[in-house]
């Protein structure tokens, strides 16, 4: 029986759509230990926007929108970060601490936690 459950949780999980990015955006990650990656595309948890939260109210602010990421501190309840859209609108946030983001590089799939980096950048393909 356990033989069987697990070989269908593996059939599953093959079946799963792999996470999209957009590959038009390029993406510098600084990390905590101020290492620069060079990345294409960027999905945080399964997404193609960042879900942040401002006061009471949650936002879906797309990629293509941000031009960077500051991350402040982190705190039982979340990460204090800094965004900077490409309309010059800057927010004082709050996001996820589990938030999870996958990107493409030379090397092969990028995963990290933001919790982990100190700065993403990030510029659409028109350099913008």
């Amino acid at each position: 029986m356990k033989k069987g459950i697990i070989l269908s949780s593996v059939f599953l999980l093959s079946m799963a759509e792999p996470v999209k990015v957009n590959t038009q955006l390029s993406v510098k990650v600084v990390d905590r230990e101020g290492i620069t990656h060079q990345l294409k595309g960027i999905s945080c948890n399964g997404r193609t926007y960042l879900k942040v939260k401002e006061g009471g109210v949650e936002y879906a602010v797309p990629f293509e929108d941000v031009r960077h990421i500051r991350v402040l501190s982190q705190k039982e309840d979340g990460l204090e970060v800094d965004v900077e859209l490409r309309g010059g609108l800057k927010k004082h946030i709050r996001l996820d601490l589990g938030t999870y983001c996958t990107s493409i590089s030379e090397l092969g799939r990028a995963n990290f936690y933001i919790r982990d980096v100190r700065d993403i950048f990030i510029e659409r393909g028109d350099g913008r």
